[in-house]
């Protein structure tokens, strides 16, 4: 195996090949033209919120599945939540827009965060029987968001039943989709 300061470096590489791309579209319960103009909605918009403001648009995670686009992230400043809502609404295959803000934590607790989510990674991957690879989780003061694709509500259950088994979890929103619940 490689060195743990390697590992880290090689699997970052791996995930910027086609490889990945083509694994991901294996595992995606979208056909591939949504998950391209999902990417491309999803680009678009981020892009849009960065060149406004770049810390403030790196603040927001912008995600798109099936057209429904979800913000969210740790924001004070209510003119670009604003911005950010009428960006995505105003962008050329939107369906919906959603949003989940949070109040801006302490360095702390954004320690603490990337442990959580380290930890509830962990758990979706050992577990084999659901696809941990569609399912992204941002974490914000304890509070733990799972976005993606799943199979079915029955992984949806699992991941969400994981994600509050990591101690530090203050609370669990589900935005996981799964076939007919669109």
């Amino acid at each position: 195996m490689f060195p743990p300061d390697r590992g880290w470096a090689l699997s970052s590489a791996l995930a910027l090949t086609p490889w990945s791309s083509i694994y991901e579209v294996a595992r995606d319960e979208r056909s591939v033209s949504q998950i391209a103009s999902d990417k491309k909605v999803t680009t678009s918009i981020k892009a849009k919120l960065v060149d406004r403001d770049g810390k403030l648009g790196l603040a927001v995670k912008v995600y798109c599945f099936v057209g429904r686009v979800t913000l969210l992230g740790q924001l004070a400043d209510e003119s670009f939540k604003a911005f950010a809502v009428a960006t995505a609404k105003k962008t050329s295959g939107v369906r919906s827009v959603s949003t989940h803000w949070e109040a801006p934590g302490k360095e702390s607790t954004t320690a603490a965060d990337v442990e959580i989510a380290a930890k509830i990674r962990a758990a979706l991957v050992a577990d084999k029987d659901i696809s941990a690879t569609q399912i992204e989780t941002e974490v914000f003061g304890g509070k733990v968001y799972l976005l993606g694709m799943v199979r079915s509500r029955k992984d949806a259950a699992r991941a969400v039943a994981h994600a509050k088994s990591v101690s530090g979890v203050t609370g669990v929103t589900s935005l996981l989709t799964a076939p007919g619940k669109r």
